[in-house]
């Protein structure tokens, strides 16, 4: 609407949207003639759990697995290709206010970088993408929100097509599965 006001305050409730950068459209497109859904049928979702569990379960939750730093996305739009893809390729693209880090300077000079689970009168508690750091108020020099997404970019970049078939098999997929070793 071409508010700046409104544009504030939609970002502060929800967080901020950005433009896709060429080269990263580039990479989506690519990735995407990869995934038709003939070439999905051949995925392997056990194989997909797997290069999951290795690469994305130590922060986002799936079927009742994983961990609790990102969004659960047992829920989300995990069947919808276009989503995922761009999601995962640009993941600072549209970062949601309850993911978007903090970037925290200390009066010591230390920083600390994550999301802000806990602020209460006295201190901060930060997740980071290792641990859990409390941080006294008082030693709070400045809070920045970041705009940046804590997930990492290029996390399909060194994937072969079977196991980038295989990952959006299993995101995508009705269920668990079993692990490879364990079928």
């Amino acid at each position: 609407l071409k508010n700046a006001a409104l544009d504030a305050r939609v970002e502060s409730l929800w967080g901020k949207l950005r433009t896709t950068p060429a080269e990263k459209a580039k990479q989506i497109e690519s990735t995407k003639r990869k995934l038709t859904r003939e070439l999905l049928a051949e995925g392997d979702p056990s194989l997909g759990r797997a290069i999951f569990q290795k690469t994305c379960a130590n922060c986002h939750k799936l079927f009742d697995s994983g961990g609790a730093i990102g969004p659960n996305i047992t829920g989300s739009q995990r069947t919808n290709v276009d989503y995922l893809v761009e999601t995962l390729v640009d993941p600072s693209a549209a970062v949601a206010k309850d993911y978007q880090m903090q970037i925290i300077e200390t009066t010591t000079g230390r920083v600390i970088t994550g999301l802000v689970v806990e602020d209460l009168p006295a201190a901060l508690t930060v997740q980071t993408v290792n641990e859990r750091v409390v941080v006294p108020k008082a030693e709070v020099d400045r809070r920045t929100p970041s705009p940046l997404s804590m997930m990492p970019e290029g996390m399909l970049a060194n994937l072969t097509n079977a196991e980038l078939r295989g990952l959006f098999a299993y995101l995508m997929g009705p269920g668990q599965v079993p692990l490879p070793n364990a079928k």
